[in-house]
Formats: structure tokens, sequence, C-alpha cells
């Protein structure tokens, strides 16, 4: 049977992120996947609510159906839009069970996929299918898809599975999709003769319809799974133009008749004497409707003036006329038409008749309007853009440039004379050049570059820089745009980021290589306490006097070692939160050795170290008791941890100028190497160190004492030689009051 820690593995290594609560809802286990997707550790999620995750984006009656489900005894199955501890926003496939103990709900577990992914590839599939739909709902000729029967394996009917508009307008049938070809189309069998070609390979055909009075053009293409897709052209109008062409090409008035321009002829009064095919239509009127009737009376008021207008400017020195007019049309449809008039004279120079050719560019006139329109709005884009916009030649000059551009750069005078190169900063101008050769030579097709610009009243900004190119003839570059966005901002606001993650990542590793010491070093000294201990409880009615004051002895040296060890760290901690701070006071040096020197006794009488204690005169520090406590005692602890047995140590104190006090600790013991005087009070470098008598520590306390004097307004420093011992020196802010003290020796 699977053990406890196999099935605690197994769903650590699950991809499937698996949450476990109890009945209340809390949260008592997560797996790997769980941390490694919200970013919460374990230990900061056990113990809070799943509500840790909401999004705020499912309504309450989402949460109460759930509920509602599992409350039940029933597994609940969905999907969550849930949000990380960055608060990324993160889609989820979740299941959640409640866990039955005799009956009763216990706790529930719920087991979650990342479909992030997979929406986001829906919602662009959605997007990219409703784009397609659209471009094939208004596409401007017919399409359709098709999808073939089959009835035992042989071909029977094309299905319409799909048909835009236009397609229905061809085919003249409403409703056409879900029809087969044979209902809608009697010239069906001429597509199924062909039916494999068209699931197979593109085709391009065209099919005269006499049921539908048209010829199509079709083009082809599959689409796999047997189905194809059919664009239709009617080109009926087209066949009948080239049919009607072919039919009078010995004719010329046949020619003009079917000409796709509109062509008429009128006398001087307007009667209407000859107009083509072309133009009835245009007007949709058929020839015998128009013929013999006033032209100017098919136009209204405005149109009509118009065109008489340009008919006055004809004489026999100027006998054509070109102009544009817009006409209105039943319905309020307005066109627009390009017309040649010639007037033609008699032999007195009278005009007998008026010939006119024209064209409909309503489509180009339209296309010139909306170009207009879109240059308007890009003009007004491009002045009150939020961001900086310049166009600039190969040389770096500035061709044009917004308004934006010139607030950035301060500058309100004619932009045109200067040269972007002036405005970069010397270190980067360099590189800039070599950019902008290589994109007007056609290397690179952009730039993306940040740039530190100094403005034209010497200050600087950070920009973010897009440059590509916008003029190119012959394949060569001839200009590009600039968009510039000033990020200074932003940039400082990064650099911070980065500094604070850096210091961050310092202080992470510094925990982690102090934790990973305490946590050897604190072995150490609780072993001892418990061997000795032991041998105690189980031999002390066969152990002699000696042997037990020895044994006590030496449980007393590992209890004071521990309990340096945790003041140590529960004081590093301190630091860490913040809440180490100075409550300064006035304070007697004096007072303050003795009060430390009763806590090392243990230590000194171990190794017989005698401590020397001198001050030329009465001292008081203006500091907080209890941190100058702390430094000295470690200190001394160092000292003696470093010092041989039966040596002294040296601890004296004195007035230096500035209103300050010296006190010096110095030993004859192993000292210390030049390289780790460097890091010696780093935290981060910290060294384990064994004692003379193999005495163990972290150096965390050196670290803490630095600290500590910086907080008192004062200095540590520290001197060494190998082999000679080392001095520690720290300066304090003295009180106002000064008493004598004479010259002190102790042996502890």
């Amino acid at each position: 049977m699977i053990c406890y820690e196999e099935l605690l593995l197994a769903l650590n290594r699950l991809d499937t992120i698996v949450v476990v609560t109890d009945a209340k809802g809390n949260i008592r286990y997560v797996n790997e996947a769980f941390e490694d997707k919200y970013g919460y550790s374990k230990e900061e999620a056990i113990g809070q609510n799943p509500r840790i995750l909401k999004s705020d984006y499912h309504d309450p009656s989402f949460y109460k159906n759930l509920w509602d489900t599992v409350l039940s005894g029933i597994t609940w199955e969905g999907i969550f839009l849930n949000k990380t501890k960055s608060g990324k926003l993160i889609w989820e496939r979740a299941k959640i069970s409640p866990i039955m103990v005799d009956e009763e709900i216990d706790g529930f577990i719920a087991t979650k996929e990342d479909i992030t992914y997979k929406k986001e590839l829906e919602e662009q599939f959605h997007k990219e299918k409703f784009l397609l739909d659209e471009l094939f709902d208004n596409a401007p000729v017919g399409a359709m898809l098709f999808k073939p029967i089959y009835n035992d394996g042989e071909f029977q009917d094309l299905m319409t599975i799909k048909a835009n508009p236009i397609a229905a307008n061809v085919f003249n049938k409403l409703g056409i999709t879900g029809l087969t070809m044979r209902n809608f189309l009697e010239e069906y069998e001429q597509i199924y003769s062909k039916v494999d070609d068209l699931i197979n390979s593109k085709q391009i055909f065209e099919l005269k319809c006499p049921s539908l009075d048209k010829h199509l053009n079709l083009k082809t293409f599959p689409l796999g799974e047997g189905r194809f897709c059919m664009y239709i052209h009617d080109i009926t109008k087209y066949k009948n133009t080239i049919s009607a062409l072919k039919e009078s090409e010995q004719r010329y008035h046949s020619l003009v008749e079917d000409s796709p321009a509109l062509i008429r002829r009128f006398n001087k009064d307007g009667a209407v004497s000859y107009i083509n095919s072309y133009y009835a239509d245009y007007y949709n009127k058929t020839p015998d409707k128009l013929l013999g009737k006033n032209i100017f009376k098919l136009f209204n008021v405005e149109d009509r003036n118009v065109f008489k207008e340009n008919l006055q400017k004809l004489t026999p020195e100027n006998p054509i006329v070109e102009y544009q007019q817009k006409i209105t049309l039943p319905k309020d449809e307005i066109r627009w038409q390009k017309w040649i008039d010639r007037a033609l004279f008699d032999s007195s120079g009278n005009i007998v008749e008026y010939q006119s050719v024209g064209m409909d560019f309503t489509r180009l006139k339209n296309i010139e309007i909306q170009l207009e329109e879109q240059k308007n709005k890009l003009n007004a884009i491009f002045d009150n853009g939020l961001i900086g916009i310049t166009v600039l030649n190969s040389s770096g000059d500035i061709l044009m440039a917004n308004s934006k551009f010139t607030e950035l750069i301060h500058y309100k005078e004619d932009i045109t004379n200067l040269n972007y190169f002036d405005y970069v900063a010397k270190e980067q101008i360099e590189q800039s050049r070599e950019n902008f050769k290589r994109l007007f030579e056609g290397k690179i097709k952009k730039i993306n570059v940040q740039r530190e610009i100094h403005r034209k009243d010497g200050s600087i900004f950070i920009a973010d820089i897009f440059t590509a190119p916008i003029s190119v003839k012959k394949g060569k570059v001839i200009e590009v745009v600039g968009l510039v966005i000033d990020i200074t901002e932003r940039y400082r606001i990064e650099q911070e980021l980065k500094a604070s993650e850096k210091k961050l990542k310092k202080l992470n590793n510094t925990k982690d290589k102090l934790f990973s010491v305490i946590a050897h070093d604190i072995r150490n000294p609780f072993n001892a306490i418990l061997g000795f201990s032991t041998i105690l409880d189980n031999n002390l009615n066969s152990l002699s006097t000696n042997e037990i004051k020895e044994f006590i002895s030496r449980i007393v040296e590992a209890s004071e070692e521990t309990y340096k060890l945790l003041e140590d760290l529960l004081t590093w901690a301190k630091s860490q939160l913040g809440q180490l701070k100075a409550k300064p006071c006035e304070v007697s040096t004096e007072n303050v050795i003795h009060e430390c020197l009763g806590s090392l006794k243990s230590l000194t009488r171990n190794k017989n170290i005698k401590i020397n204690i001198s001050d030329t005169t009465t001292q008081c520090a203006y500091v907080d008791k209890e941190m100058i406590k702390f430094v000295i005692r470690n200190l001394l602890h160092n000292a003696i941890k470093f010092s041989h047995p039966n040596t002294t140590i040296e601890y004296s104190t004195k007035e230096i100028p500035n209103d300050k006090i010296a006190i010096s600790i110095r030993d004859h013991g192993v000292g210390i190497k030049k390289e780790k005087l460097e890091i010696l009070f780093n935290l981060e470098e910290f060294l384990t160190t064994n004692g003379t008598s193999h005495e163990k520590g972290t150096g965390l306390g050196l670290s803490l004492s630095k600290e500590m004097i910086e907080l008192n307004n004062g200095e540590i420093n520290v001197s060494s030689e190998v082999g000679k011992g080392s001095e520690f020196v720290i300066t304090l802010p003295k009180c106002e009051e000064k008493r004598d003290k004479s010259k002190n020796s102790y042996l502890i």
C-alpha cells in the first residue's frame, strides 16, 4: 500500500494544482504546482481561505452554486478566473470534491488545470472566425461552401454549407444555405461531373446557365475533408458586352451603342437625338423613353444650372469643355460624373448640336473624399498625439515634427532647422548613427531603443524611440518616422525596482546562509547538554564529585553558548524587522563592563584567561545601555574564544576629540587574516570560525555589533595581525559629566 510520504511526493510532482481545505474552506495543504502557479508558498497559503485567489470576475451566484453542490456531497466542476499573488489573472478548469469521513464532510479537495493559454487561443479563434465570417459575408463576389453527399460510397449531391448574400442573388434564391445544388441550379450536372477535381484541387471554369439567363465564372479550392469553397462571378454583362462588341466590330454605331461610357447627342434646345444603352441603363430608362425629350429636365435645378454653365463656355475657338459634375439621382443617390462636351457648329459659327461623352467615377471620387478625410484625421492625430512624432532624412535632419515632439525637447522655433543627433547624449551618438545607417541601407526594418535626450535648455529625459521607414523609392529608404515617448519616470521606477530586487535577493541569500549555519551550530551545544545530562541522569550514583562538576561545567558552558547564539539570532530578527531602535541615555562604562563580566565567568575560567580593565578617567556614554552591553559582551566573548589559554585581554576606555569615548578590547590570540578583515562585518559574507578550544561561532554578533554602534552614532574599527592578536575599538558619544576611575584588574 502506498505510504503517506509517497502520496505527498506524488502530489507535489503533479503538474495539476492540488488544494486541500478543512470543512470551513481554510487551506490545509497545497502542492508545488500551487506554489509555482500562484506565487504563494505553502507557509503563506496554509491557514488562508481560497478567497485570496478571488479575481472578482464571478458573481455571488457562481460561488453559491459551487457551495450548494459540494456541501450536498457532490463533486463540482467548472471554470475559474483566479488571481495570483502578483495580480496576474489565470483561467482554471477545476474539480472540487468533498472529503467524507464517517459520512460527514471533513474537508474538500480541489484539482485545477491552468487553461489560460487555451482560453486565449479560443478567444483568438473566435476573433479570427468572426473576421473570416465578415470577409465571407461581405465579399464583393458570390461565395459558397459545399460538402458532397455520398450513398454507399457513391456521390449523390452537393450540400450548401454556407453562402453569402451575393451568392443568393446570383442564383435568385433566398435561404440557399442547407439546400442541395440541384434545388437551385438546373445545370448542376455540369458541376457534379467535376466533383472529384473540385474536392482535390483548385479549379477555374465558366458555366453558362440558361435557367438563370446568366454566365458565371467559377473559381474553387478544396478545404479538406471533402469540402470546397466556390467563388461565383456573375460575368453576364461582361459576356454580353464582349458578344456585342464582336457583333458590331464593323459598325461604329454598334460600338458606341454598347460602350460603357455615357454617350449623348442633343440640340441647342436640349432635345435628345441619341443616347447609348449604357446611358439609358445608367438612368434606369429605356432609350425610347429618352429620345426626343428635353435633356435639361432630367436634372434637378442645381444640377441643370451646372450643366448649362459649362455649355455656355463653348465657342468656335474653344469647342470642347471638360468638367466634373455632381448629380442627384432618384432616391437622393449622389453620383459623380466626368464629361467632355463638344459643340458642333454650322458654317456661320452657330451651334447646331452638342455631343457628350461621360463616365461615372463615383467610386474613385468617394475614394478621393475618403483619402482626404483620412489625411485630415491623420493630421489631427499627428498634431494632437500623446507621443512625439518626427520625420527624418538619412542625415538625421528633422523634416517635420508634431507639437508633442517640440514640447519634449523644449523647442518652440522652426523645428526643421534641427538635427536629431544634436539632442542625443554624446556617448550614444556613434551607436545611433550606426543604427541609422543600417536602417537607411535596408539592413534592418526598424529601430526600437532607449536614449538619453538632451533638451535645448540642458535638461535631460529618457526616451523610448521607435523608428521605421515611411518613404522608399526604387528600393532605397528616403525618410523614416520616429516615435518618441518620455519614459523618464518609468525608467526611474524600473531602476528602483531593480535595486530593490537586488537588495531583496541579497537579504534572502544572507538569511539562507545564516540559518544554515545556525541550524548546524545550535545542534552541537544541545547535543552536549543532552549528552552530559543523560550521563548524569543514568550514572549519578557512580560518578565522583569531580566528574559531576566536570559534566555540570560542560552543561553550563554549552547552555551559555546556546543562549548567546539564540540571543544573537533574536537580535538579528529584530534588526531585519526594523524593530532594532536605540534608546540612548547616560550610561557608565564602568557599570557596563562589570555587568558583562558576570556572564563570561565560565568561559574565562575554562581557559584561565585574565581580563585587565583600565580607565584613565570615569566615563559616561550617551547610548542605549542594552545595545552597548550586547556589543561589549560579544567583543569580549570573541576575544576569549580566539585567545590561547593562560593569556590576558586588555579592556580600556579614554576620551578622544569631538566629545567621544573610545573603548578598546585587545587580545593576544590567533589574529585575523587581511582578506577576512575586509568582510568581517558583512553578514552576507559571514564566516563560521572555531576558537582556540574549538568553540563554535556564526559571525552574526559582529554584524549586529556594527549595526548597534552605528544606531548609537558611533563607530567600530578593528586592527589585527595573524599570530599576535586583534584589537577592536568602538567610539561613542559621551555625556557632559566626567568621573575619575582608577585602574583595575580582574581575574574571572
